[in-house]
């Protein structure tokens, strides 16, 4: 008695890492898995999502944030003569 194919996904957001693993399936042939992996790749890359994302990782530092470690510059006023 064999097993259905099962398909596990895990995606890890503070690595940026998903992991596709599918049990009990074998494909016909090596060529297949290829045209399954370009498939794959070329919808990752062709979705703004990610260029989305960045663009919001780079509005976070913006000139009213405090960066870790650095000090902010303060304006020092004369007194006196």
């Amino acid at each position: 008695m064999s097993k259905e194919p099962k398909i596990d996904h895990e995606y890890h957001a503070g690595k940026d890492k998903l992991t596709i693993t599918i049990h009990r399936y074998s494909l016909k042939s090596k060529k297949t898995r290829d045209a399954i992996m370009e498939k794959l790749t070329a919808n990752l890359e062709s979705k703004p999502d990610r260029l989305i994302a960045g663009a919001k990782n780079k509005s976070k530092n913006g000139p009213g944030k405090k960066l870790r470690g650095q000090q902010k510059a303060s304006k020092l006023i004369e007194v006196g003569d």
